[in-house]
């Protein structure tokens, strides 16, 4: 009973040292799986007596009081970005990422920081704000907003952390078994891609800083202009200073790797308990005697617009089988699909993945999706497009719980193997269930996680003493090439010295030699 009490007396005493800070969550970019994965985050740190105001262009319904919402206004041509996934198994990875980074991310960027109600929000809002949260993909300049409100910053990470994310935290990102998140590699890399790792790898240390990184800071420099902002620090200044990184990552995912203290694994914040399904849905679920297969391949990628052979092939295989096949479908058009099909343009996946009777999930395989799959402990087949997609379903696949696929040279015989190999194959299950099991085994969840460490950034004033002294060192300190530099030349000095000392005993020695020979 004493030890109870003492808890809860610390418990009070930290509630009350981080009791109604102002948060500010400043996400306006476009990207609705990357913020809306976070916004439980955002819930909770409301209902624990946080005042929250949110910059987000995806509203929400019956926030908690104390959550502010600013939504701006933007329209963004997400086409360049369609035809980047649609093509991106045509080009080296590298080329891809280099041309939606500097180009379509840049232009993207441009679009929603410029738009009126963020331009009056950075302008012209004086709130005092403790903490400023942002996110770190590709929108950095955002960090400026730490400055204007001098707070401490915590970046929310969509992906496991690549180079650019790493480097201003000086997490280690070694090239030989650290991937990249868009490289299609499974756990051990092999010769080709360390090679393209490093290449990366070697343009985001070298390349990028002196490319990527100014074109973001002229853009906050153009938009990011509050009272005060002349003086602000450089933008890696500012990034170097970010207090807190969570990243929406695990090792049941991509497997393990190491942080530094200020990154916090944080997996899986938006799975949540889940609400009731329709009584249409909950009902062909629970008559499907052989099971159910659910398809659904998320925001972007749209199946209607798939190649109409490969349509044809999904469409064919899954409609001859005794299962039932829940099929997201965006087209209006739902006539000619088989007697087995339930066909709708949104369902309520976590829901549909934890019933007993989902047999298999057919997938794109981004992060979100995948995590459900291993949280419920479906296994899957994969039909990865763009970005983290390839690697995530090939660990997976090394893990034993799925079969990746290919929608360019998807042919019926080829797919209906996989398709009945995985609903006849207990391994597949079983490996999924033992995922499972690896997934929800930790001491908190990732939500009292991430609320207790944004908190402790807050009682901490920006929690500094968590980051290490290597982001302070150049990149030859870093790497050791200086002390490599001096002990190689105190090697050549000794070897000259070594050479120089034994060249002159050889002339005393073939003078004494003459001389003795001459008398």
């Amino acid at each position: 009973m004493k030890f109870i009490s003492i808890l809860l007396l610390v418990a009070v005493h930290y509630t009350s040292e981080t009791e109604s800070s102002n948060i500010l969550i400043f996400v306006p970019s476009p990207w609705k799986s990357h913020i809306v994965s976070f916004e439980p985050l955002f819930f909770e740190l409301a209902n624990r007596g946080h005042n929250v105001t949110v910059v987000s262009t995806f509203a929400v319904k019956n926030p908690p009081i104390n959550y502010t919402q600013i939504v701006p206004k933007y329209k963004i041509n997400l086409g360049p970005i369609m035809d980047a996934v649609r093509d991106s198994y045509k080009y080296l990875f590298l080329l891809d990422d280099i041309y939606l980074r500097n180009v379509i991310t840049l232009d993207i960027t441009e679009t929603y920081v410029s738009a009126p109600e963020i331009q009056r929000f950075i302008k012209e809002d004086q709130t005092k704000f403790d903490l400023v949260i942002i996110e770190s993909f590709f929108q950095e300049c955002t960090v400026a907003m730490g400055h204007k409100y001098d707070a401490p910053v915590v970046s929310i990470v969509p992906v496991a952390p690549f180079v650019t994310v790493s480097r201003h935290a000086a997490n280690p990102s070694d090239f030989s078994y650290i991937k990249d998140f868009k490289l299609n590699s499974g756990k051990l890399l092999n010769f080709q891609n360390r090679l393209l790792n490093t290449l990366f790898g070697l343009y985001s240390l070298f390349i990028e800083p002196i490319t990527y990184i100014p074109k973001l800071e002229k853009l906050m420099d153009t938009y990011f202009q509050y009272p005060g902002y002349e003086d602000r620090p450089s933008i890696t200044d500012m990034l170097e200073n970010i207090s807190l990184g969570l990243i929406d990552s695990d090792v049941a995912i991509l497997g393990p790797r190491p942080y530094v203290p200020k990154f916090i694994e944080v997996p899986g914040i938006h799975i949540q308990p889940t609400k009731k399904m329709s009584k249409t849905l909950q009902n062909f679920m629970d008559t499907a005697k052989a099971g159910v297969v659910y398809l659904n391949f998320g925001t972007i990628l749209d199946v209607a617009k798939l190649p109409k052979p490969s349509l044809e092939v999904l469409i064919n295989v899954l409609g001859r089988l005794e299962q039932k096949v829940l099929f997201k479908w965006t087209n209006n058009d739902t006539r000619n699909f088989p007697d087995n099909f339930y066909v709708d343009s949104w369902f309520p996946q976590l829901n549909i993945l934890r019933h007993p009777n989902c047999k298999l999930f057919i997938t794109h395989g981004g992060v979100h999706g995948l995590m459900e799959t291993i949280d419920a402990g479906i296994p899957f087949i994969g039909f990865p497009v763009f970005g983290d997609q390839f690697q995530n379903l090939k660990i997976s696949q090394e893990n034993g719980f799925g079969i990746i696929s290919n929608f360019h040279t998807l042919k019926e015989d080829t797919f209906e193997r996989d398709v009945k190999l995985i609903l006849t194959d207990m391994r597949f299950t079983k490996n999924a269930k033992n995922m499972s099991k690896i997934f929800h085994d930790r001491p908190m969840s990732a939500l009292d996680t991430a609320v207790y460490w944004v908190e402790y950034v807050i009682r901490h004033k920006g929690a500094h003493h968590l980051q290490t002294t290597a982001v302070r060192l150049a990149w030859y300190q870093y790497l050791l090439l200086d002390g490599f530099l001096f002990f190689i030349i105190i090697t050549l000095l000794l070897i000259y010295m070594l050479y120089f000392i034994n060249k002159c005993i050889m002339r005393l020695v073939f003078k004494l030699f003459i001389k003795q020979k001459a008398n």
